[in-house]
C-alpha cells in the first residue's frame, strides 16, 4: 500500500508539473510514515518540504496545491489533509486494505524480500571474541547482532560470508601459556619452574580448569624451558575456541569461515602491506618503533592519530595485522565489508580505515558497527561476574539459564549503540511480561486456532468484505507494515526494529482475540463461514509474518505452548 500511495502522489506531482502549477517534475526523497496519532491518518508525507528546497516556496502552499490537485482513479484515499506547516495526511479506505491483503499472495515468495545485494558480496565478522578466556556477555552480544543483520543482508539479496577472527598471536598467548604454567607447577611442585611472580597474567577458576588439562594432554611440560609458555598457551587458546565454537552452535550462529591471525603472519601479508605504506610514506621511525601516519587528506579526524605498527622487538602489533587482514578480505573479491565490535574499538575504527585508504581501497566499502556491552541482572540486582570466570559474566551460563530463543531476542531488543540490561529473572517468566515468550504465544495461538478450524471443517478464504472491524483494519495495516520495517532494518542494520515490530503485532492480535470475550462479532471460530474464513485468511498472514520475523532473528516459532497463567492479559 505504502508504495500504491506514493504512486498517487506521484502521479499527483506529474500533473501539476504538467498544468504549470508546480516547476519541479518529481522528487523521490521524501518519507511516508505512519503518524504517531492513529487519528491523523494511515501517513504522513513530508514531500511539500523536499520540494520547497527546489522551490524556494512555502512547504504549506505546495501542500495545499498537491491535496487540491490529487489523481486517485482507484478511489483509494478516503481522505487527505494539509497538517502544520505543510505536512500531507491520509487516509485510506476500509476497501482498500481490505483488498490489500490479496496484494501479499499475488506477490508469493517474493512478498518483503528484496533485491538491492542481487550479485554482490558482502563480508560480515562479528564476536571475535578474545581467546584467552570463556565467551562473556560483552563479546556475545555481537553474536545475534552480527548474524541477524547477515540474515537481513541475505534477504536484501546480498551473498553474505559469515567469519570469524581469531586473535591467537602476541604477547597475550605466552602471558595465557605462564597463567597455566604456575598452576601447573604448583600441582607438580617441580623444582624447575621458572620465576614469575604469582599474580602474572590471566587469572580465574577456569585457568585452573585449563593447567588441570593441560597436565593430563600434554605428555610433559619442561617448566626450564623458555617455548613451554608459548606451547602451553596455544593448548589454551585451542581449548577455550573449542568452547566457543561449541557456544555459538548453542546460540544458534554458524561462521563460514574461522581465519586465524597466525596465519595473517605466515603468509607474509602483514609484511607486504608494511612494505606498501613504506613506499605510499606513510610510515616513521621513532623511539624503536615503526609507526603509521596517515597522509595528509587521506583522513582528518582527530582519532587518526600515529598507530605503532612494528614494535621496538620487530614484532608487528594487533593493528598492523588487522590492516593485512581486512586488505586480504578486499583481495578475496567482497563488495563490502561490516565489522561488528564491540564500542572499546571507536579509536580503531578510523584508524584503520585511514591505512586501508592509504593502500588504496575504498575505505567506504567497510563499515564497522559499534556495541555497547551489557549488564546482567536479576530483577534489581547486578550479577557481577561468573563463578568460572572470576571477573566477567560468561555467556554459556546465561545461554544454559534461559535457552537460545530468549538469549538472543532479549540481545536483540536494543539498538547495538544503546546500552541494555539482561533481566535473568523476566527473561525465563512465561508470561505476557516476557517479550520473546509474548511473540512466541501469539505464534501459537493461531496455530491453536487454526487447528480448531480445521476440526470443524473451516478453511481461510479471502471474504475482504467480512474485514470490518477497526481491529481488522488495524491488522492488515500493520501487515503492511512488515516489509517497510524490513527495509529500514536491512538499510539502518538494525535488528532491533524488527523485535519491536513483532510485539507491536502480537500486542495488537492479543486486543482482537481479547474482544471475543465481550463481542460475538469478533468470535475467531464464529458459525457464520463467512466471517469465520475471512477471520482465518487474516490470521493465516499475521502468522506467516510472525513466523517470518522469528525465523529472520533466530528465534524458533513454536506451534503449540504453556502458560503459566494459563490466558495471557
Amino acid at each position: 500500500m505504502r508504495n500504491q500511495v506514493k504512486k498517487i502522489l506521484g502521479d499527483t506531482l506529474a500533473r501539476c508539473q504538467k498544468e504549470g502549477k508546480l516547476a519541479v517534475p518529481s522528487v523521490s526523497s521524501y518519507t511516508l510514515e505512519r503518524p504517531k496519532v492513529a487519528d491523523h491518518g494511515d501517513y504522513a508525507a513530508n514531500i511539500a518540504f523536499e520540494l520547497s528546497k527546489l522551490l524556494k516556496q512555502p512547504p504549506l502552499k505546495i501542500a495545499q496545491t498537491l491535496v487540491g490537485n490529487l489523481v486517485d482513479p482507484a478511489g483509494l484515499i478516503k481522505s487527505i489533509t494539509v497538517a502544520g506547516s505543510g505536512f500531507i495526511n491520509i487516509t485510506l479506505t476500509d476497501q482498500a486494505w481490505q483488498s490489500s491483503l490479496l496484494d501479499i499472495d499475488k506477490a508469493g515468495g517474493k512478498w518483503a524480500h528484496f533485491e538491492e545485494g542481487k550479485g554482490k558480496k558482502v563480508n560480515i565478522e562479528f564476536v571475535s571474541g578474545n581467546p584467552t578466556g570463556p565467551l562473556h556477555i560483552g563479546n556475545a552480544r555481537g553474536g545475534p547482532l552480527g548474524d541477524v543483520i547477515a540474515s537481513l543482508l541475505e534477504r536484501n539479496g546480498y551473498q553474505v560470508t559469515r567469519e570469524y577472527y581469531v586473535n591467537d598471536v602476541g604477547g597475550q598467548v605466552e602471558q595465557l601459556g605462564q597463567s597455566i604454567l604456575i598452576r601447573c607447577q604448583r600441582k607438580s611442585q617441580s623444582p624447575s619452574a621458572p620465576e614469575v611472580p604469582s599474580k602474572a597474567g590471566y587469572s580465574g577458576p577456569y585457568i585452573e580448569e585449563l593447567a588441570e588439562k593441560a597436565t593430563q594432554k600434554l605428555k610433559k611440560i619442561d617448566f626450564g624451558d623458555p617455548q613451554s609458555a608459548r606451547s602451553v598457551g596455544q593448548f589454551g587458546v585451542d581449548t577455550l575456541l573449542a568452547e566457543v565454537r561449541d557456544d555459538l552452535e548453542v546460540m544458534g550462529i554458524h561462521f563460514d569461515v574461522w581465519t586465524h591471525e597466525k596465519t595473517i603472519l605466515v603468509g607474509k601479508k602483514t609484511e607486504k602491506v608494511i612494505e606498501a605504506l613504506k613506499k605510499k610514506g606513510a610510515t616513521i621511525e621513532k623511539e624503536g618503533a615503526l609507526w603509521f601516519v596517515p597522509p595528509e587528506g587521506i583522513f582528518s579526524s582527530s582519532e587518526d592519530r600515529e598507530s605503532v605498527l612494528v614494535r621496538s622487538s620487530g614484532q608487528p602489533t594487533y593493528f598492523a595485522n588487522d590492516i593485512a587482514y581486512h586488505a586480504d578480505k578486499f583481495d578475496r573479491g567482497f563488495d563490502l565489508l561490516i565489522d561488528v565490535w564491540g564500542s572499546n574499538h571507536h579509536g580503531h575504527a578510523p584508524r584503520l580505515k585511514a591505512a586501508l585508504g592509504t593502500l588504496g581501497y575504498d575505505p567506504s566499502r567497510l563499515e564497522v558497527l559499534l556495541y555497547q556491552y551489557v549488564r546482567v541482572k536479576r530483577g534489581s540486582d547486578l550479577v557481577k561476574m561468573s563463578k568460572r570466570a572470576g571477573d566477567f559474566v560468561i555467556a554459556r551460563d546465561i545461554l544454559d539459564e534461559v535457552g537460545r530463543d530468549a538469549f538472543r531476542f532479549f540481545l536483540l531488543m536494543r539498538s547495538g549503540p544503546s546500552h541494555m540490561d539482561f533481566d535473568l529473572d523476566l527473561a525465563k517468566r512465561q508470561s505476557s511480561e516476557n517479550p520473546v515468550f509474548y511473540v512466541q504465544y501469539a505464534h501459537a495461538r493461531i496455530c491453536s486456532i487454526q487447528s480448531k478450524a480445521e476440526e470443524k471443517g473451516l478453511k481461510p478464504q479471502n471474504r475482504p468484505e467480512q474485514l470490518v472491524l477497526p481491529e481488522e483494519i488495524f491488522l492488515i495495516r500493520t501487515l503492511h507494515e512488515y516489509p517497510h520495517e524490513l527495509s529500514l532494518a536491512i538499510r539502518e542494520k538494525a535488528p532491533h526494529r524488527i523485535t519491536y515490530y513483532l510485539i507491536s503485532l502480537s500486542q495488537q492480535l492479543q486486543s482482537y482475540y481479547a474482544k471475543a470475550k465481550e463481542d460475538s462479532r469478533y468470535h475467531l471460530l464464529s458459525q457464520n463461514v463467512d466471517f469465520a474464513s475471512a477471520k482465518l485468511y487474516l490470521l493465516g498472514h499475521v502468522r506467516r509474518v510472525l513466523k517470518d520475523g522469528l525465523n529472520l532473528l533466530g528465534v524458533s516459532a513454536p506451534e503449540r505452548m504453556d502458560s503459566n497463567k494459563g490466558e495471557l492479559e
